[in-house]
C-alpha cells in the first residue's frame, strides 16, 4: 500500500511491515499476515501505510529512511525457543545500535539470501532509520520446514495479532473488533 496521497502529513505516517521468510511455514508469518490483511481490505486511517518487508535488510533501510514515518510496528515470527509455539511477543523496540562486527555479519549473511526480522532490526538500528515509537510483535513459530501454510499454534494467534496492530496505530476497541 503506498504512503497516502490525500495530503496526510508524512511525518505522522505509521509504517506497518511484515518481514517473513517466505516458503518456511510459520517463518513466513509477517509475508502471510499482511497479504491476509490487505486481502481483508480493512478500513486503515490514511496515514498508516501496510508493507511487506520480506526483503533484504538494507532495501527496508532505504525505504525507512524515504518515508521517515513516526511509527513502525514491525510483524514476524521469530524462533527464541523460551515461549511454546504461538506465543505472541510485544514489544518496544530498543533502538541501541549493534556492534560493528555483528552488522557486518548480518550484512553478509543478508546478501546471501538470509531474511529474518533480527537481520532487518540489526541493519535498521545500526543506521538509526527508526522513530522512538516503534513496536515489533512477533510470534513464537512451530514448524519451521519448507512449505505453506501455518501451524495450529501460529494459526491461532492471527487475529489477536491483527486485534494488537490496529491498536498500535491508534484504532479504538470498538473499531479493532469491528473492523
Amino acid at each position: 500500500m503506498p504512503p497516502s496521497s490525500d495530503g496526510t502529513d508524512a511525518a505522522r505516517q505509521i509504517l506497518v511491515g511484515g518481514v517473513g521468510l517466505p516458503w518456511l511455514r510459520d517463518l513466513d508469518y509477517g509475508t502471510q499476515f499482511i497479504k491476509r490483511v490487505t486481502d481483508l481490505d480493512l478500513d486503515w486511517p490514511s496515514n498508516v501505510v501496510i508493507e511487506d518487508l520480506s526483503y533484504s535488510a538494507h532495501r527496508v533501510l532505504h525505504l525507512l529512511q524515504e518515508l521517515r514515518p513516526a511509527k513502525v510496528v514491525f510483524v514476524g515470527a521469530m524462533p527464541r525457543d523460551v515461549d511454546p509455539p504461538g506465543t505472541i511477543r510485544r514489544y518496544k523496540l530498543d533502538l541501541t545500535p549493534p556492534p560493528d562486527q555483528e552488522v557486518i555479519d548480518r550484512l553478509g549473511e543478508a546478501v546471501g539470501g538470509i531474511i529474518d526480522l533480527d537481520h532487518t532490526l540489526a541493519i535498521i538500528r545500526y543506521w538509526k532509520a527508526l522513530p522512538e515509537d516503534t513496536v515489533v510483535i512477533e510470534v513464537e513459530p512451530s514448524d519451521r520446514s519448507f512449505g505453506l501454510g501455518f501451524s495450529n499454534e501460529v494459526e491461532a494467534t492471527v487475529e489477536p495479532v491483527l486485534a494488537m496492530v490496529r491498536e498500535e496505530v491508534g484504532l479504538t476497541a470498538e473499531e479493532v473488533t469491528t473492523g
